[in-house]
């Protein structure tokens, strides 16, 4: 009798769960199918991994697993930062893209993951058209439509795959002696740099500018890149400071080929921008290049909440002076301590 009432017990609990795995399921389809239905350029920018507030300063990869379903992410700027993108492949070409000879291939491949990925996550805007065996991607949003593949397209893949999307995409190889190096760049936000000066450098040559990055963490990126799988994707954050002219275009401010600092005397505290970038990897199934996405973000230090000043000002403190040179710390530096003294944010 025992032992039937407990059966019954078991059996009636094991329908109940049953029914509440499917009823979660289906809500879970619903949010999605929600979700990707709305407006995604009203959506606020894909939040930025936390300022840490560090007290004492350490150079690391900093690398975490990618959030897959975000690997390239629309929001409420991609319109205005679409035109500024176009702008600059009409009129700044040679130095915001470049594409290698060997990099041909995949870069055709970073186009056909980038359309895919986008077509699926954003329905609502990107849509892939199939005619006959041609295939064509349709952005709702702005009318264009790039032929994916195949001798039709008079447009170069890596560059439909950056007007598509909101990110920096380039393409990295490893060459004869095993060091990774930039094969093909579409980058239109750089900070300090271009690309027609910069394609063809190793990962080794392209940081050669930052402090201690040789030393402490140069052998684990290329043994990074040497073992990331198209199954392991990673993510990781930067952010640098940088002041803006008081009537500056988003354009200028965007687009830094020279660096990110004004040598002028005590900017004000509204043109002093927080410019972050969440940088992402991953290795291409077919050609087995890797694909480096940046997306960038502005924010001003006026929008930052209070604890994420404090983490800041805390790490601008902690800089060794090489590091805080190659920062700008010198330009800006006492005027963000200042702004954040006078708030109560941190002690004199």
């Amino acid at each position: 009798m025992v032992y039937s009432l407990s059966l019954a017990v078991f059996t009636v609990f094991g329908v109940f769960f049953q029914w509440l795995l499917r009823w979660f399921h289906s809500s879970q389809k619903k949010v999605h199918e929600n979700t990707n239905n709305q407006d995604v350029t009203l959506r606020a920018p894909y939040p930025c991994n936390a300022i840490k507030g560090n007290q004492k300063f350490r150079i690391t990869m900093g690398l975490r697993k990618l959030d897959e379903w975000n690997w390239l992410t629309v929001d409420k700027n991609y319109l205005k930062e679409h035109d500024i993108r176009d702008s600059l492949l009409r009129n700044q070409r040679e130095n915001v893209f470049q594409c290698l000879p060997e990099s041909k291939a995949a870069c055709a491949e970073v186009l056909e993951v980038v359309a895919q990925f986008l077509c699926e996550r954003y329905p609502s805007m990107f849509l892939m058209e199939d005619h006959g065996a041609m295939k064509r991607i349709h952005n709702i949003k702005t009318g264009e439509k790039f032929v994916i593949g195949g001798a039709n397209s008079t447009t170069e893949p890596l560059e439909i795959a950056v007007r598509l999307a909101m990110e920096d995409l380039s393409v990295l190889m490893k060459n004869a002696d095993g060091e990774y190096y930039l094969a093909a760049s579409a980058t239109l936000f750089p900070v300090g740099w271009s690309v027609q000066n910069r394609i063809g450098w190793t990962v080794s040559q392209i940081h050669a500018p930052v402090p201690e990055w040789h030393n402490k963490v140069g052998h684990s990126v290329n043994k990074f890149f040497c073992r990331l799988t198209p199954e392991s994707p990673m993510e990781r954050s930067n952010y640098f400071l940088e002041t803006t002219e008081p009537d500056e275009g988003l354009s200028n401010t965007l687009f830094r080929p020279d660096g990110l600092n004004e040598q002028k005397p005590g900017p004000s505290i509204d043109e002093v921008l927080l410019r972050r970038e969440r940088q992402t990897f991953r290795r291409l199934p077919r050609t087995g290049a890797l694909v480096f996405s940046v997306k960038t973000t502005l924010e001003t230090l006026k929008d930052l909440p209070v604890d994420q000043l404090q983490a800041l000002a805390t790490e601008i403190r902690s800089w060794p002076d090489d590091m805080a040179k190659y920062k700008g710390r010198d330009v800006w530096g006492q005027r963000v301590l200042d702004y954040c003294i006078q708030r109560g944010i941190v002690p004199a």
